[in-house]
C-alpha cells in the first residue's frame, strides 16, 4: 500500500512539473460563454509555442468528462476535423505557431447547451483584440470592433476564425546610448527612455545592469513598450571614467537589448575614510513604486554590527536587508523591493552599534 501511494505520489510531481517549467510563448483569444442568466464558462484559443494539435497537458488543455444533459449549461471547445483532436472537448485550444514572418488563421469549434431557464448563448471578448491576434470571425460574421456575439440556439455549436500575426518579439530603445557628465556640485542628471517593443505589445522586459553604486533604473521592469528613467545617483565617486551596460531581457521571449552609458565624473570625491560620519541617504526615488534604492555608509562600524531594516507604520518589520550590507567604509546601495507589500508609509532604520540613522519612504501602487 505505501509503494502504491508513493508511486502516485511520484507521478504526480512528475506530471505537475512541466506545468510549473513551462514558459507562456504565445497568443490567445480569451471567451467568456455564458447563458445570459447564472452560467459561464471562460474558452482560449489560440497558439503555443512547442504545442500539437492533441491534448498538451504541459499547456493546460484538459479533456473535459462527457456532456452532461441538456438541463445543465456546458460550454467548451471541441475537435475542428483536420485541425485538432480534443476528445470529449476542453476548455483550451492551442495550436503550434506555423509562421514568424506572414499572417496564418486558425480554426477553432466551441459547442454549447444553455441549460434551463435560458434563451440563448452569449460569447464576450476584448476590443482592441489581445495582442498578435488581427481578426475574429464567428460563423463567418466579422467580430471588428464589437465585444460580443449572440445566439438563440438553445444547443449548437460555432465556428471561430482567428487570425495571427506572430513576428519574433524584438526591442528598440531610444536614444541606444547614454552619456553623462557628472560632478559633486551640480544636480544628478539623467536620462529618459523610450522603449519600443515590436512583435508583441505585451511582452515582458527587465532592466539589468552591474552599476549600483552609481546607477539606478526606474521601473526596472514592465511590459510592452513605455519608458524608465536611468538617473546617476552617487557624487561620491573619484573623478574618472565610469562605464556599463543597461541589458534589456524579456523572461519569455528571445529578445534583448544592449544599452552602453558612460558617465565622466569631472569633479569628484577620494573614497572616505574608514571613520567617515554613519550616514543615510534618502531613497531614491520616493514616494516610489515597486523598488526604491536606499543609499548608506557605515564608516567605521563593521557590517556584522549593522543592521538595515523596514518598518510599517505600526512598528513591525517587514522586510529585513541585514544580508545586503557590505562590510566597506564607503557609501553602498541596496535595492529595497516591495511590490508585495502595500500601499503606505514604511520607515527605513540603519542601526551600527549604538547609532541609528532613520528616514520615512512613501510605497505607492
Amino acid at each position: 500500500m505505501k509503494t502504491t501511494i508513493l508511486s502516485l505520489a511520484v507521478l504526480l510531481l512528475l506530471s505537475v512539473a512541466p506545468l510549473r517549467a513551462q514558459e507562456y510563448q504565445g497568443a490567445e483569444l480569451d471567451l467568456r460563454v455564458s447563458n445570459g442568466v447564472d452560467r459561464t464558462s471562460w474558452l482560449f484559443l489560440g497558439v503555443r509555442e512547442g504545442c500539437s494539435s492533441g491534448l498538451d497537458m504541459a499547456y493546460e488543455e484538459y479533456e473535459l468528462p462527457p456532456t452532461p444533459p441538456n438541463e445543465i449549461f456546458d460550454a467548451r471547445v471541441v475537435s475542428t476535423p483536420g485541425k485538432s483532436e480534443l476528445g470529449t472537448g476542453s476548455y483550451r485550444d492551442y495550436r503550434a505557431v506555423t509562421s514568424t514572418t506572414a499572417p496564418f488563421t486558425e480554426t477553432y469549434t466551441i459547442a454549447w447547451q444553455c441549460g434551463e431557464g435560458s434563451n440563448g448563448v452569449l460569447f464576450e471578448f476584448s476590443d482592441p483584440f489581445p495582442a498578435r491576434v488581427t481578426s475574429v470571425t464567428i460563423d463567418g460574421e466579422d467580430m471588428a470592433g464589437r465585444t460580443s456575439w449572440t445566439s438563440n440556439f438553445l444547443q449548437g455549436q460555432a465556428t471561430v476564425e482567428v487570425r495571427f500575426i506572430y513576428a519574433p518579439v524584438t526591442f528598440s530603445a531610444m536614444p541606444s546610448s547614454i552619456t553623462f557628465a557628472a560632478n559633486n556640485k551640480d544636480p544628478l542628471p539623467f536620462v529618459d527612455v523610450q522603449l519600443t517593443c515590436e512583435g508583441d505589445p505585451g511582452a515582458p522586459w527587465a532592466v539589468q545592469h552591474d552599476a549600483p553604486s552609481w546607477l539606478y533604473v526606474t521601473p526596472s521592469s514592465g511590459n510592452g513598450s513605455g519608458g524608465f528613467r536611468v538617473s546617476v545617483i552617487s557624487s561620491s565617486q573619484p573623478v574618472g571614467s565610469y562605464q556599463t551596460v543597461l541589458q534589456i531581457r524579456s523572461p519569455l521571449h528571445a529578445a534583448q537589448l544592449d544599452i552602453p552609458v558612460t558617465m565622466s565624473m569631472t569633479v569628484g570625491v577620494n573614497d572616505p575614510p574608514a571613520a567617515a560620519e554613519l550616514y543615510l541617504a534618502p531613497n531614491y526615488p520616493n514616494p516610489f513604486v515597486g523598488q526604491t534604492l536606499l543609499r548608506f555608509r557605515l564608516g567605521g562600524t563593521p557590517a556584522a554590527r549593522a543592521t538595515l531594516r523596514i518598518h510599517d507604520a505600526l512598528g513591525r518589520v517587514v522586510a529585513d536587508l541585514d544580508a545586503n550590507i557590505q562590510d566597506i567604509p564607503v557609501l553602498q546601495s541596496v535595492v529595497f523591493d516591495a511590490r508585495q507589500l502595500p500601499a503606505g508609509v514604511y520607515t527605513c532604520r540603519l542601526h551600527c552599534g549604538d547609532d541609528v540613522r532613520g528616514m520615512q519612504m512613501l510605497l505607492l501602487k
